[in-house]
Formats: structure tokens, sequence, C-alpha cells
């Protein structure tokens, strides 16, 4: 025993070695080996952003109306980026610049409805990589369907304001051909009889004077009356001549009356009588039938 070491002298090839130091293992100790695990590989962010971008122009398109000018946009954009060489300093991103134009485009073009729809969506698609964590997906959901069920409620509220206004204006129109003068309700309707024209004549009297006629001449409708006395008329010319007497039209500030049971025919068998229409002013000096009284 060496008394400033502690250490044993080396007696053989079997002990420490010469120098005092302990001799190292021929063999390390084994170290415990671990398996290396699954490699993750992510999608570069340039290319799930320009996914989500063509997702977006795809969704925004129909609610846009298919308008392509956007896209078209869109695409300008990219050839101008290219043709002044900046796509070079934006690294690469110079087609999603354009697509975020192209998306901008078609957002103007719909509304916060179809705005919160499309975040919905995307959401609920972040709620299916997240499974199975159900609370993402449940939002999604949710947002979905109250935006969705808006924008069918703000789409049939406006089909219905445009129908009811194409009625309207439809009704004004035919109403701005059919109104006529007082003096010349007579004419008109003796020359469509006698033409056998019973569109015409029900056109003239309108939808209240029209059900009036038909039911004082008991028929199922307007047209099958006036039909029935355009077969009436024996004398087509002498029944187109008929004539009122004075006093037989009467003007008032809203409107005017029409006496045509005073009509007088040359040949009184020329025709049918026609009754009393009651007019309504719709302009200075025209008029629409609003009202039919037969003669007693």
């Amino acid at each position: 025993m060496d008394e400033r070491t502690g250490w044993g002298r080396s007696t053989g090839s079997g002990g420490a070695t010469g120098s005092g130091r302990p001799r190292a293992e021929a063999f390390p100790p084994e170290t415990e080996q671990t398996e290396p695990g699954p490699v993750i590989r992510r999608r570069p962010l340039r290319v799930v952003a320009g996914v989500a971008i063509l997702a977006a122009i795809g969704l925004l398109w129909p609610f846009a109306g298919f308008d392509w000018w956007p896209v078209v946009a869109g695409l300008g954009v990219l050839v101008l980026l290219f043709v002044s060489r900046l796509d070079r300093l934006l690294l690469g991103w110079a087609p999603h610049l354009a697509g975020l134009v192209a998306v901008a485009l078609l957002l103007s073009r719909t509304g916060p409805w179809v705005w919160g729809f499309a975040v919905g969506l995307a959401v609920l698609a972040a709620g299916l990589v997240r499974l199975p964590d159900w609370r993402v997906l449940a939002a999604g959901a949710a947002l979905t369907a109250v935006f969705g069920i808006g924008y069918g409620l703000t789409q049939y509220r406006t089909a219905a304001e445009l129908t009811a206004q194409q009625a309207r204006t439809g009704a004004e129109q035919a109403a701005d051909v059919m109104a006529t003068a007082a003096e010349l309700v007579l004419p008109s309707l003796t020359n469509s009889l006698a033409g056998g024209d019973a569109r015409t004549v029900c056109a003239l009297l309108g939808p209240t004077a029209g059900t009036q006629l038909a039911q004082a001449r008991r028929a199922s409708d307007c047209q099958a009356a006036a039909r029935g006395m355009a077969a009436e008329v024996r004398d087509p010319a002498g029944y187109r001549a008929g004539t009122l007497p004075a006093g037989s039209i009467v003007k008032r500030a809203d409107g005017a009356s029409v006496d045509a049971c005073r009509a007088r025919w040359s040949n009184p068998a020329a025709g049918p009588g026609l009754g009393r229409f009651e007019l309504r002013r719709h302009q200075v000096e025209r008029f629409l039938i609003v009202g039919y009284q037969p003669c007693r």
C-alpha cells in the first residue's frame, strides 16, 4: 500500500495500472437505447395559406353570383407583379397576394351573413382537425348554423320584396296603358266587343269591375261574360257608332262616372247594352274603370 496515494502498487497485469490510477473498464456499461419517434412532417406555411385562399375563393364565388371580375382582377394583379419583377420582393408570396385581392373583391360583393358563414366553416374545419376536442367543432357548427339560417332568411325576404316590387311595377305599367279619357270609355268598349276582343274589354275594366260584370252576366269570369256580350253584337259598324247624350259623363276631383245605359245607336238592335261605370282619376285627364253596375 502506498501511503501517499492510498493505491496498491501494481503486482501484475490484472490489478491497478502502474501509474496508480484504476484501469478503465474494457467495456462501458450498456446505455438504454430509445427508438426514434415518428417524424412529424409539417406542410409549408405558403402551401397551407394557398389552399386556404383557394378554398375561400371557391366558397365566396357562388355567393357573389359567379362574378368573374374578382377572379380576373386577382389574375391581373398576379401578372402585374411578375411583369414588374415585384414577385422577387415578396419571396414567393405573389400568388397569395393576388388571391387575397380576389377574396377582398368577392367579399365586397357579398354581405355580413356570408362572412360569418365563411368564418363558421373555417372554425368547423379547424375543429375537425382538433378532434377529439369537440369544443371548437361545436363552436364552428353553431356559427355555421346561425349565419347560414340568417343568410337564407335574408335571401328569402329579398326575393319576396323583389317579387312584390315587380308586381307593383307591372300593375303601375298596366294602369298607365289602360287609363283612358272618360269620353273614350264607351267607344273603347263597343269597339272591342264588336271585334270579339274579350281580353281587351276585361283589361279596360280591371279586376274589380271585371268581376262585377261577370256576376251581373252570371258568367264564370270577365272574359266569359265579354265573349257572351260579343256574341250578341248584330251590327258591328252600327254598334261602334254608339254615342252618349249630354250629362252621361260626370267628372269629379277624384274620378268620374259614365252612364252607358243612356247610349244611343242608330240601330237599337246593334248590340247589347253596357251599364254604368265608376272611374278613378289616374292622371290629369285619364281614368281607370274601378266599378260596374248593370242597367236596370
